[in-house]
């Protein structure tokens, strides 16, 4: 009976390392994957309550899991019902950082930044470096060419 005991909480012991050390991928990929279902509510549940978002070509940090749902993640979704954000080179990760190159594409067909939409295609690369504490992303960095994303969404000139 005590070998049973030991065996059963080696194999619950070792299952949660097991998780722990591969996490930060697994959640990185999962995130993406909500962001590519277009379920913004799903994203934001991977994020710590207490979460920076940081877009370089924003400047100002965004904190806090709501705040990222509705003004990063949800003005995102929204101006860009059909994105596609799909990693294109391999990640470099370790125990709690992950850090890709991306691409984003789709077409913007809602509003975006206070604009209405331009009805354009866009498609962008970027790198993120993400950090991810206890299955949960705690800090984001999303690095891109803003200029090309600001030209895409010009309105067609006639």
């Amino acid at each position: 009976m005590k070998t049973l005991k030991v065996a059963l909480f080696s194999a619950v012991l070792f299952s949660g390392l097991a998780q722990a050390n591969s996490t930060s991928l697994e959640v990185v990929k999962a995130y993406m994957a909500a962001w590519n279902e277009h379920n913004a509510s799903k994203a934001a549940a991977l994020l710590a309550s207490d979460v920076t978002y940081y877009d370089a070509a924003a400047g100002e940090p965004v904190t806090g899991r709501n705040n990222a749902e509705k003004e990063v993640i949800g003005a995102f979704i929204k101006a860009v019902p059909n994105l596609k954000w799909t990693m294109t080179d391999k990640p470099v990760y370790d125990d709690d950082t992950v850090a890709f190159r991306w691409e984003f594409a789709g077409k913007n067909s809602g509003e975006w930044g206070g604009s209405p939409a331009t009805h354009n295609a866009i498609k962008f690369e970027g790198v993120s470096y993400i950090r991810v504490k206890d299955g949960k992303i705690t800090w984001q960095g999303d690095y891109y060419d803003s200029k090309k994303l600001d030209e895409e969404l010009e309105p067609e000139k006639k």
